[in-house]
């Protein structure tokens, strides 16, 4: 015969088909033991039955009143059953007995109850599903990575399906001669009121962060109310060491997200020790309920960083794949604004102190290559241009993708790169201004970074290029092009292949440091 790919607009012929499938047995034999003993064979079943209620135009479809379970609370659900077909059927929830999925929520209605379906009609059943008050939350989801059911619980519902006229066979998966749909969906597990999201983590604090014209949005917490009625309590915020929380009386609407400051998080801004900043705290958020239960909490790193920014800086930064970059200059303190490629083309540059291209960004916006010239153009008349790390099949000048020479002077990267991320550092150009001004950088900068020191190491640059430090791995040839630095005209120009992204989002100090020099070089 022909396959049935070739008959998807003749539906009758399409069912006529199955059916005569089915009533031959051509995937089974006995249906009480052999389909289950052959995997590939009960696949096969699942799928024709799949295909059966397809060709009979039915469907099923899961719908919550909300969209989280709430220990300890009810939640409605919906099964939706359509009939696109041309026959009436009869649909059944499966009852409490029906098999189970491992850590899934089967949901279930009461035994003997069916719906008829007409053909052209949707009909829809409702279910409901109390939510143990112990079930294990799945939010925030970085927390329970490694959970099982991370990605929020499946929740799903079988409806047996059969002819109101009945014409089909016994099938084998239900053994009644009728067979099934599962409408499925996965939910995250919430408390009512979430700590949705706390904006950045860590929480890196300079003397900069602390001043009052930069303090107010510093950091930022989410609550989203995940029920339908009002919710009043407070948020008690505790800085490690601190004997006291600070304490915010919040009432959310139903189901309302808001946002709530650092200026309302702290009355004062904490302090920045005095010191090399090395000392990690945390700070510590519970949301209470009026009747003094907590419902929620949260805990962030909190990172004070010593490190100084030269006055007046306006930072341009064509943003790469996260917020690291953006994070860190709000954390320094310093005005930025991020710069669309079409904004770097028609956009007077002049205003900025500096313009960084964040890690891999004429990678992630080639489009950026065709208008480079312009950044080129900003650099001779006078701003500094920082180029964080970029692969060298995205950065090396190539004709077949229409990619020239990037940096000002010849710079062409390699494929070396420095995996241990305690390899030792060594200065070269100890006094250069950019390890110096207004943070000198040492050995302790470079200490507590995660996972590498650097990728893509420059092979071949220019004189012009003064290369700062040097490193490798245990027993490799050491590598000098982690970070260079040139005149271009009256301006600079910086190239760094080192992972400053990395310990900026992890919260290393020596890296909010050594960013502090490259925005404020060439402004002392």
């Amino acid at each position: 015969g022909k396959p049935l790919t070739q008959f998807v607009d003749q539906r009758d012929q399409v069912l006529s088909a199955l059916v005569e499938t089915a009533k031959h047995k051509t995937f089974y034999k006995d249906p009480n033991v052999e389909i289950f003993l052959d995997l590939r064979r009960t696949r096969m079943v699942f799928r024709f039955e799949h295909a059966l209620a397809g060709a009979m135009g039915i469907s099923a479809t899961l719908t919550v009143s909300n969209s989280v379970l709430i220990p300890a609370q009810s939640s409605s659900f919906q099964i939706t059953v359509s009939n696109r077909g041309t026959e009436a059927v009869r649909v059944q929830v499966s009852g409490p007995e029906a098999g189970r999925i491992d850590q899934a929520i089967a949901l279930s209605s009461k035994p003997g109850a069916k719906t008829d379906v007409p053909p052209g009609q949707v009909r829809t059943i409702p279910l409901t599903y109390n939510v143990p008050e112990k079930m294990m939350l799945t939010v925030p989801h970085a927390v329970h990575l490694y959970d099982e059911g991370f990605a929020g619980r499946l929740v799903y519902v079988t409806v047996f399906v059969e002819p109101v006229d009945p014409r089909l066979p016994f099938t084998p998966y239900s053994r009644v001669g009728r067979f099934p749909i599962t409408a499925y969906h996965r939910f995250d597990v919430t408390p009512p009121v979430e700590i949705a999201n706390i904006r950045p983590t860590p929480f890196v604090l300079t003397s900069h962060t602390a001043e009052v014209k930069n303090f107010d949005n510093a950091l930022t917490l989410s609550l989203l109310n995940h029920t339908n009625a009002a919710f009043t309590g407070t948020l008690l915020t505790t800085i490690a060491g601190a004997s006291d929380p600070l304490a915010v009386n919040l009432s959310p609407r139903e189901r309302e997200d808001i946002s709530v400051t650092s200026r309302r998080l702290f009355p004062d801004p904490p302090q920045v020790t005095n010191g090399d900043g090395d000392a990690h705290r945390s700070i510590d958020f519970a949301l209470r309920s009026s009747g003094k239960a907590t419902i929620a909490s949260a805990t962030i790193p909190a990172v004070p960083v010593n490190a100084s920014v030269v006055p007046n800086l306006l930072i341009g930064y064509i943003r790469g794949f996260d917020f690291s970059l953006p994070n860190a200059l709000n954390a320094l303190g310093v005005e930025s604004k991020e710069l669309s490629v079409d904004e770097v083309k028609t956009a007077d540059l002049a205003k900025f102190t500096s313009v960084i291209v964040d890690n891999r960004v004429y990678e992630s916006k080639p489009e950026l290559i065709a208008v480079n010239q312009k950044l080129l153009d900003y650099t001779n008349a006078g701003g500094t241009l920082i180029v964080f790390y970029h692969k060298s099949d995205e950065w090396n000048p190539d004709p077949r993708r229409n990619r020239p020479q990037l940096a000002p002077y010849k710079l062409l990267l390699g494929n070396e790169r420095i995996t241990d991320e305690n390899a030792p550092i060594a200065f070269i150009e100890p006094q250069h201004p950019l390890l110096n001004i207004p943070n000198k950088i040492g050995p302790d900068d470079f200490k507590d970074w995660i996972q590498e020191r650097g990728l893509y190491y420059p092979r071949e640059w220019d004189p012009q290029f003064h290369a700062l430090l040097q490193s490798n791995d245990p027993g490799e040839t050491p590598l000098k092009g982690g970070l260079l630095v040139a005149d271009y005209g009256k301006g600079h120009y910086i190239y760094t292949s080192m992972v400053w992204y990395r310990q900026l989002r992890a919260g290393v100090p020596g890296a909010y440091r050594m960013l502090a020099n490259m925005i404020s070089y060439g402004r002392h």
